[in-house]
């Protein structure tokens, strides 16, 4: 998860605290392990994301991770790697997304630091990365003000709607287990409705949701796309486990 930028202009006196350098440290030893399946929230997001796209648009993911999205876009050809941008603060993460994307637009850095040009992107992924933020509100100025008017951002996060996921983490806090969910240094619990204010607040507006793993968690490598679809269908995209949420920049900002 993480960035670098000359966009100063945000005045918020935590804008410029930087991410942790134990946060980046816990993240290189994770990304130490090759993560071969592609989660998830990232196959739910693949049909929306790649309806929208030509071979102008140009693609941010802040916690990029191990680029897993953005490594399937370059090898199905959605996307020139020169129009693939990647950042997280883990330089493990982004040596290995190099080895697959040489000619991608990829470095570890803060996202609450962003060297990229303002109104410079059409698409920005920010997926399993929100809750891992002290301080959500500037990185969402941030990403504001790097995408192009009209531009989307595309969210995924841990919905703790979804009960089954919430009885989890409370006992694996309570519990002191870490282990059962992953507790990373910074985990924050969010809802669809809080996010959805964060982002309104932000000025993005809200356009769509789609869900992920409807069922329990420990049975997710389990579920069938029909029950997705179905869940889906039915409009109950809030309740599943990881939602994916589509905001727009609004045109001439």
């Amino acid at each position: 998860m993480a960035l670098t930028s000359h966009l100063r202009t945000v005045s918020s006196p935590t804008a410029a605290q930087p991410i942790k350098a134990g946060e980046a440290d816990w993240y290189n030893e994770f990304y130490r392990s090759i993560q071969t399946e592609i989660p998830p929230w990232y196959r739910a997001l693949i049909p929306d994301l790649v309806h929208g796209l030509t071979a102008q648009t140009k693609l941010l993911e802040l916690g990029c991770g191990q680029g897993h999205v953005l490594r399937l876009l370059a090898r199905e050809g959605k996307l020139p790697e020169a129009n693939i941008w990647g950042i997280d603060q883990s330089q493990t993460a982004v040596d290995l997304v190099k080895q697959h994307l040489p000619a991608a637009r990829l470095e570890a850095g803060d996202i609450y630091e962003l060297t990229l040009p303002k109104q410079q992107f059409d698409v920005c992924l920010l997926m399993e990365t929100i809750e891992h933020l002290e301080h959500p509100a500037p990185a969402l100025r941030n990403i504001y003000e790097v995408l192009a008017p009209g531009g989307v951002l595309y969210l995924s996060f841990p919905n703790y709607l979804h009960l089954p996921w919430l009885v989890v983490r409370l006992l694996a806090e309570r519990l002191n287990r870490p282990n059962w969910i992953v507790l990373q240094p910074i985990d924050k619990i969010y809802t669809v409705f809080a996010a959805k204010r964060m982002l309104r607040e932000a000025g993005f507006v809200f356009e769509r949701g789609f869900g992920s793993n409807f069922g329990p968690p420990v049975l997710y490598r389990w579920e069938q796309p029909w029950m997705t679809r179905l869940g889906n269908t039915l409009g109950l995209w809030w309740l599943s486990f990881h939602p994916v949420l589509k905001f727009r920049k609004p045109a001439g900002k």
